[in-house]
């Protein structure tokens, strides 16, 4: 989907506001996180790809995404890119946050649907699964996963509101809960080399990991 310079301005969103002393995205001038989302989701598309048959054999897709924020902006993506190969319908969406309450608003579909950048024929399907999803409220540090559970795990502008010292143990967590043939998209603002550090030693060489990096504002 092609995007005017005004389109993107106008419905970019950045993590810098609050909800209960939590940092969320909101929309504002800074396009990075849509840029980021977009880059994912090629990555995704790719990674659908080459593995078609794969996933069409499959009864469930499982998708996790860590520190979605309100809305989910990534599930959202990876929803719509699952949908061009006719994949949607069998995903099952996982949530995982700190926040209790970007939990309960993103399960209730009490956000702004960005139907700019989301096909809006999408929207109901979209909704409906993420009212069947499931929420858990946690520290990405320790997910409460067993190993190799989920297809798809995500995580968009993440890394950039954690600790040094907590991104090496949060990176290893998703991995350990990733299958050995499924995909690992991870979209911020940082140097290229931080994620390549952290993700060197992924379990598998099958677990294709996506780095998709943007500029910090």
């Amino acid at each position: 989907m092609t995007m005017s310079h005004e389109q993107l301005v106008a419905l970019s969103i950045v993590k810098f506001g609050k909800l209960n002393e939590y940092i969320q995205e909101k929309l504002v001038s800074d396009f990075s996180a849509i840029k980021g989302n977009m880059m994912m989701a090629e990555g995704l598309r790719s990674y659908i790809q080459e593995n078609l048959e794969t996933l069409k054999a499959k009864q469930k897709i499982e998708i996790l995404d860590i520190g979605p924020a309100i809305g989910a902006l990534s599930t959202l993506f990876a929803l719509q890119t699952l949908n061009e190969f006719d994949l949607m319908k069998k995903t099952q969406v996982h949530l995982f946050d700190v926040s209790a309450k970007v939990i309960e608003q993103t399960l209730n579909c009490k956000f702004f649907f960005p139907d700019s950048i989301i096909n809006p024929k999408l929207k109901n399907p979209i909704h409906q699964k993420l009212r069947q999803a499931k929420g858990e409220v946690g520290s990405a540090e320790k997910l409460p996963w067993k190993n190799e559970k989920f297809d798809i795990v995500l995580a968009g502008f993440l890394f950039c509101h954690l600790h040094d010292s907590i991104k090496p143990l949060v990176a290893k967590e998703m991995q350990r809960v990733s299958k050995k043939d499924g995909f690992v998209g991870i979209t911020d603002k940082s140097e290229k080399n931080t994620f390549e550090k952290l993700f060197k030693n992924k379990k598998d060489e099958d677990c294709p990991v996506c780095l998709s990096l943007t500029k910090s504002a």
